[in-house]
């Protein structure tokens, strides 16, 4: 019997010789585990900018414009950001974000008068510029279609804080053309809404580039002005960028 259990053993150590792997056992802790639910993104935004008038023209009664949405040229803007992404489960993301954002549009044959016309009143094209700090707040919605593709729908709400409001004024009677700083009488606070449609292409574990397309809508006036054409702005344009998830 122990004669057959020795060759038994001699046959079946090959065996076990062939079947251990050459390579040596890895062993991971906790510490070597991605487990963390935060990421960060860096959003550059391409967009056109256009004006949208809340309320009907404005009269002439004490100083300001008399004009319609329809006599409004946009222009395109490069605004960015960046987000601090929080994961709440596989489907929904919640980031809070810091940036600056721009607007230009140009006003074409309005009427106006103010500190610099001397009491009259001038028919001028009036060209404006506009800056603000923004704090976009974003829920992600996504849903993933391959290992390295994730479709996307980023409703955003975004908080405007207007830095810059010059108005730029060039008299159709060929007069000397001339600046207004209105950033004083800006908003202390105001809002906009907007929907980002797109993808995120993951091409390594925790970085990704997206691609959105989207529109974004402020909701309150900028200028807060008696006799001030209630100004609002629309975006249309591009959302890009790149993310790391820790």
């Amino acid at each position: 019997m122990k004669k057959k259990l020795a060759l038994l053993a001699f046959i079946a150590l090959p065996v076990f010789s062939w079947a251990q792997p050459d390579d040596d056992m890895v062993y991971y802790t906790d510490s070597d585990v991605r487990n963390s639910r935060f990421g960060l993104a860096a959003n550059f935004n391409p967009m056109y900018t256009d004006l949208r008038i809340i309320n009907d023209n404005i009269g002439l009664g004490g100083g300001g414009f008399d004009l319609t949405e329809d006599e409004a040229q946009g222009s395109f803007q490069f605004n960015y950001h960046l987000d601090l992404i929080y994961k709440l489960n596989e489907s929904f993301e919640l980031s809070i974000g810091f940036g600056q954002a721009f607007g230009g549009y140009t006003l074409n044959d309005i009427s106006y008068f103010g500190a610099q016309t001397g009491g009259d009143t001038i028919i001028a094209d009036d060209e404006v510029a506009v800056s603000m700090y923004t704090v976009p707040i974003k829920i992600n919605f996504n849903s993933s279609i391959s290992d390295v593709f994730d479709l996307e729908v980023v409703p955003t709400l975004e908080l405007n804080f207007i830095n810059k409001y010059e108005a730029t004024f060039m008299p159709l009677d060929g007069s000397t053309s001339f600046t207004e700083d209105f950033t004083a009488n800006a908003q202390d606070l105001n809002y906009s809404v907007g929907l980002a449609l797109g993808g995120t292409y993951w091409f390594a574990d925790s970085w990704g580039v997206f691609v959105r397309g989207g529109i974004k809508y402020m909701l309150n006036q900028m200028i807060d002005l008696e006799n001030f054409p209630r100004e609002t702005l629309i975006n249309y344009g591009l959302n890009i960028g790149m993310r790391y998830n820790f």
